[in-house]
């Protein structure tokens, strides 16, 4: 068996793709890879199985494509981790010969690829012997898949114009599908699922500008940049453009290990072309962390690092960043051990016991969270949710108001994909992924331009306009992610706080209309409810969508 790794080449890709136009696609909203699923409710279920086989019980398929991508949606019965720990084998038909490829499961398959194993095998010729073919990892696929924690729906997508070995993958515009569970749970029961492509027109271009969307909007960027590269000859001009090009406040840099915070704040600093001396820096292990504003505090979690950063003049209070790089891979009882002692700081703060960093502070849990397991770490930074707590103490309610933190899911900028990790290495283990996060105070903070720094996926026309080269992002395995914020946008007549100017606010107009100092609904301070807070509401109208 010949064994093909991953050879780093273009990620522009050609073919134009599309299922039937019976699923509705024409209308449906492009599907964005994020291990999130709403947009697949207008796609066809193109197989379904009603459960209980057992095993890796898989439940249903839905089919997409796009100018880039052939998409999948796979659901199962119960969670499970699609990189890892599974024996789910997705046999491809791509040229529609039963005669060509694998012989098996009725279909003659031009890939058999096993999830978690993260490999598989390309037959280029007729055979029915599974091992008489190319061996290869993910990496000659692009494949993309999401979420990278336990679930049990994933999305997976194939590049349309993936190559081995010089031969195209797909060869028709048609084929079919096979999925099996090892030796049990296979999907159609019996036969095979066919797709036709459908060369249908492409959904609109993503293309979002660098820039703030505020001038006064606080940039937060967080970035694994691999051993220390930022100081290699080789990287050093790679990450010089991007910063450039960012513009950043507070830069959160994990996998420096080689250089002190002050040499950090100088190297990166200087790329800006503004005086070191005039930004600040702490770092803790190989989490460090540089900004535009003073750090009035710093506590060492474990390895990661939280530090409270002034920014009362910007967002009305100060901001806490833990700035994060819990354990890798395998590692899911380490990374929750570290996640639950964020937590428990978090709780501290929250419950205004803590001597250094107030109550109602702004949060930002950021970083390489090595997001590769069980899904309750994502859940637990989410929603405060404490696992070990005979060590760590009860759960919090992690925002200032009480409830559950925002996760921002920011996209590439020109694509709709959500990975923040991608390695290009022959001998990577993971295809690219969402491992880095940004989770914030969403009570306190109104988001605005959130990204994922990708210049292999940029128009010409873009990276010129930003000084950037198509390579850049291959400076790290990890790619900045950018989380811009501000304090909330006040609006005038929103009496319910629900982020709208609608009926309610109008009733509490009505309910409370001539009474001397009401709760609420005197807008014009003139101590009671009448005809100029009716016509204030009224102006701003803007219901909820």
């Amino acid at each position: 068996m010949r064994r093909l790794m991953h050879t780093p080449g273009s990620w522009r890709l050609a073919w134009l793709l599309a299922i039937p136009a019976s699923t509705g696609l024409a209308s449906a909203p492009p599907i964005i890879l994020d291990g999130r699923f709403s947009d697949w409710t207008d796609r066809a279920v193109v197989a379904l199985d009603p459960g209980g086989d057992g095993g890796l019980d898989l439940v249903e398929l839905r089919l997409a494509d796009e100018p880039d991508w052939f998409q999948m949606l796979i659901t199962a019965s119960t969670d499970f981790d699609l990189s890892d720990d599974n024996d789910l084998v997705l046999l491809l038909d791509s040229d529609q010969d039963p005669n060509t490829g694998l012989q098996t499961e009725g279909l003659g398959a031009e890939l058999r690829f096993v999830f978690g194993a993260r490999g598989g095998t390309y037959y280029p010729e007729s055979t029915d012997d599974p091992s008489d073919g190319i061996e290869l990892l993910y990496g000659p696929l692009l494949l993309q898949g999401a979420p990278t924690i336990t679930s049990p729906q994933f999305e997976i997508a194939f590049a349309r114009n993936a190559t081995i070995e010089g031969n195209a993958l797909f060869l028709e515009d048609r084929g079919s599908i096979v999925l099996r569970s090892g030796t049990g749970d296979r999907l159609p029961n019996t036969g095979t699922i066919s797709y036709q492509l459908d060369l249908a027109p492409p959904p609109p271009a993503r293309d979002v500008p660098l820039e703030r969307e505020r001038a006064d909007d606080l940039r937060l960027v967080s970035w694994n940049v691999r051993f220390d590269s930022p100081w290699e000859d080789s990287e050093a001009d790679r990450f010089r453009r991007q910063v450039r090009a960012l513009d950043p406040d507070i830069l959160n840099f994990q996998e420096i290990y080689d250089h002190t915070p002050s040499q950090t704040r100088q190297r990166f600093v200087d790329w800006l072309g503004e005086n070191p001396s005039d930004w600040y820096a702490a770092g803790n292990a190989d989490c460090i962390t540089v900004s535009r504003y003073p750090i009035l505090y710093t506590e060492d979690l474990d390895t990661n690092l939280a530090v409270l950063i002034e920014t009362d003049a910007l967002l009305d209070r100060s901001l806490l960043i833990v700035n994060a790089h819990p354990p890798c891979c395998t590692n899911d009882d380490g990374r929750q051990e570290e996640i639950d002692q964020m937590l428990a700081l978090l709780r501290r703060v929250r419950a205004g016991q803590h001597p250094e960093i107030p109550a109602d502070v702004a949060v930002q849990l950021t970083g390489d969270m090595n997001l590769v397991g069980l899904a309750q770490q994502l859940t637990s930074l989410v929603t405060g949710d404490i696992v070990d707590e005979a060590t760590w103490g009860p759960d919090v309610a992690p925002d200032v108001d009480g409830s559950a933190l925002l996760d921002t899911f920011p996209l590439l900028t020109e694509e709709r994909l959500s990975y923040t990790y991608r390695n290009d290495s022959p001998f990577a283990s993971y295809w690219p992924g969402r491992l880095d996060v940004s989770i914030v105070s969403d009570s306190v903070l109104e988001l605005g331009r959130q990204l994922v720094l990708e210049t292999r996926f940029m128009s010409a026309q873009r990276l010129s306009e930003y000084a950037l080269l198509a390579e850049d992002s291959a400076s790290s395995d990890h790619l900045p992610l950018i989380t811009d914020v501000r304090r909330p946008t006040v609006l005038i007549g929103d009496l319910d706080d629900d982020g709208c100017v609608s009926g309610t606010d109008l009733a509490a107009i009505l309910a409370y209309w001539g009474q001397p100092n009401p709760p609420i609904g005197d807008l014009d301070g003139d101590g009671t409810v009448g005809g100029t807070d009716l016509a204030t509401v009224l102006a701003n109208w803007a219901p909820c969508d």
